[in-house]
């Protein structure tokens, strides 16, 4: 199920314009401590955070690569929750669209292993956050009303909607 269509016009008005070939494929998604708080990656180069996720491999699953991008970036082995549709992002400006899987999942253990970043993720100074959900969409709001920067609309965008959708599976805990 789609959840959303990303586009400049999002940002900064005009006419929706859309990438129809050439797609990046990724998850991302919300993992839950089962107490009421998600895992955020503080980027701590700069202000911003966002949900954990990354590129789907060759051989794997959207499935299996969220939960491997959960593991590889926070430490904590997961078990999926449920699936939360797709989203769009449409970069015109790049020409370039990506498509992120969303989920939520819930960790299974309290013992975290050392995340293994990216050296990319590494450089920006990926670290993982435990926050109540209403705090996250705070926090992301708060960063979207002020955002200048053409990649991050999109990100806070995306993390946003898909932290909306994932809402009733976090007050259920």
């Amino acid at each position: 199920m789609l959840i959303a269509k990303i586009t400049e016009s999002d940002f900064f008005g005009g006419e929706p314009q859309y990438i129809d070939d050439d797609a990046r494929y990724n998850v991302r998604g919300v993992m839950t401590d089962g107490e009421g708080n998600i895992a955020m990656m503080k980027i701590e180069n700069s202000e911003y955070y966002k949900l954990p996720g990354g590129s789907i491999e060759i051989t794997e699953t959207p499935d299996n690569a969220f939960l491997r991008e959960v593991s590889e970036e926070t430490g904590y082995p997961a078990e999926l929750i449920g699936y939360l549709g797709w989203i769009e992002e449409h970069k015109f400006k790049r020409k370039f669209c990506m498509v992120s899987h969303c989920y939520v999942a819930k960790k299974t253990s309290d013992k975290c292993d050392t995340a293994t970043l990216e050296h990319s993720e590494e450089r920006l100074g990926y670290k993982i956050e435990w926050m109540p959900y209403d705090e996250a969409v705070a926090k992301l709001k708060a960063l979207s009303a002020d955002c200048k920067e053409y990649q991050m609309n999109f990100v806070l965008k995306r993390e946003l909607l898909i932290l909306d959708k994932a809402k009733e599976f976090i007050v259920k805990e």
